[in-house]
This record gives structure tokens, C-alpha cells and sequence, in this order.
């Protein structure tokens, strides 16, 4: 009896550690195929975003690739706070077309948690927004604050001036004031999303507060 309960017991053990093994094995390659695919997401954004109004790109897929990859091991760790808005690492450096192209990873609280944006911005003379992207929204409101997954959504916050950005990017609402031109009002810190987004500004909002603290932090602290 006493030797059954001991074939038995080690019987488990080598079927549990058998099982324990397998599940690390899984998990292991499970981990590395959802990095990847994280890593292929933000390199495709960042292509996105480093493409000129003829559909060239200002910097080679290449190049972007290579850079993703150097700086992976830093990604994710938050780099500053302004309390609404958070920037996360690396900040992404490229130089082309005799300009200097930043892009960040930022995010804020939205309806239902972080609304996660990628925003690159162009240094000549001055220092303006090229384009964003936002990159996670799932949390938000389907057919409400979920439309800022639209393009034409997304659109509306670029490109922003130096003027704009320096004033603090709000929504129209936010701004209290009406807008008729969206074009016109960039210059001014404003975006106009009431006419797309109706009933949602606080998505909208955290995507204006993310790209605010990119903003604040190159200037206040990449770039200084």
C-alpha cells in the first residue's frame, strides 16, 4: 500500500513538471511572437507617419526598423508627466531632408482607460506636429469614443505649427469657443472634432493631452 502511494505520488510529480515545462515552453514562444508583432505595429506606424503628402518616405523602412530594434529594450518606461499627459521611451531621433524628425509614444486617460498615441514632429526653423496615430483606444466607447480610430479623425489633430503647440492643444469644446475653419484653427492650439466625434470629447481630449506632453517634454527636456 505504502508503495502504490509513493508510485502514485511520484507518478504526479513527473506528470506536473511535465506539464509545468510545457506551459513555460508556450508561454516562452507566445511571449516572443507578441513582441514581435508589437514591434512590427510600431514600425508600420512609424512609416506611417514618416511619409511625405506624395506617399514618399522621409526616412527608409530600413533605417526605422533598425532603430525600433536598438531601442527596445528601453521602450515602455515613463520619461515625464505633466499630470494629464505621460511620455513614455525612447524617443525616436532620425534626420532627413536637412530636418529633424521626433517621434514619441504618449498616452492619457480616456473614457475607459489610456488612449495611447504615437506623434512624430518635424524640427526645421521651428519645431511643429508632422502627424499622430493612436495606437490603443480599447477601452473606449464604440460608435462614440472609438470613432478616434477614424482617419478623418485623427487627421484633425495635424499638422499643428509651433503656435499651436505653444498655446496647449485643446479640442473645439474644450476651447470654448466655435471653429469653422479647422485649418485655421491648428495655428491657434485648436482642434475641431464636435462635427465627427458627437457626444465624445474625452477621447479626443486625452489624445490632445498626450501630444502636449510630447511636446513639453522635447522642449523642456530632449531639447533644452
Amino acid at each position: 500500500m505504502k508503495k502504490e502511494m509513493i508510485k502514485t505520488s511520484l507518478i504526479l510529480m513527473i506528470y506536473t513538471l511535465v506539464a509545468g515545462l510545457a506551459l513555460s515552453v508556450v508561454y516562452k514562444l507566445t511571449e516572443v511572437r507578441i513582441t514581435e508583432a508589437e514591434m512590427e505595429n510600431v514600425i508600420k506606424s512609424m512609416e506611417l507617419l514618416l511619409t511625405d503628402e506624395k506617399g514618399s518616405n522621409l526616412v527608409s523602412s530600413e533605417e526605422i526598423k533598425r532603430k525600433v530594434i536598438e531601442e527596445r529594450k528601453n521602450a515602455g518606461k515613463e520619461i515625464y508627466t505633466n499630470g494629464v499627459g505621460t511620455v513614455v521611451s525612447p524617443v525616436y531621433e532620425f534626420k532627413a531632408n536637412h530636418a529633424t524628425y521626433y517621434v514619441l509614444v504618449g498616452y492619457a486617460v480616456g473614457y475607459g482607460g489610456k488612449v495611447i498615441t504615437m506623434a512624430a514632429f518635424e524640427k526645421n526653423e521651428d519645431l511643429r506636429l508632422r502627424a499622430i496615430k493612436v495606437l490603443d483606444y480599447s477601452q473606449e466607447t464604440p460608435g462614440l469614443g472609438a470613432k478616434i480610430a477614424e482617419d478623418e479623425v485623427q487627421q484633425r489633430f495635424y499638422p499643428i505649427p509651433s503656435s499651436g503647440l505653444e498655446k496647449g492643444l485643446k479640442v473645439d469644446k474644450d476651447a470654448g469657443k466655435t471653429v469653422t475653419d479647422p485649418e485655421i484653427s491648428k495655428s491657434e492650439g485648436v482642434v475641431k472634432v464636435s462635427d465627427v466625434m458627437t457626444g465624445a470629447t474625452i477621447t479626443p481630449r486625452a489624445v490632445a493631452n498626450s501630444i502636449n506632453a510630447m511636446y513639453e517634454y522635447l522642449k523642456k527636456e530632449y531639447l533644452k
